[in-house]
């Protein structure tokens, strides 16, 4: 789903980085919470046809 490899989520999510719930010894994730995590990490120009900024 982030096109990046289990161990470097499984890392960010050790050190409380990406939304996780932690069961015992297993983490799980929810995909639409990493989603919406991911979306607000977005930089640079937005998509077309979002609203921007007024001239």
């Amino acid at each position: 789903m982030l096109g990046v490899p289990k161990t470097w989520v499984l890392a960010e999510a050790r050190a409380d980085r990406v939304p996780h719930v932690r069961l015992g010894r297993y983490v799980r994730f929810e995909p639409a919470q990493l989603e919406t995590w991911w979306q607000s990490r977005r930089r640079g120009p937005q998509r077309a046809g979002r609203v921007g900024r007024a001239a």
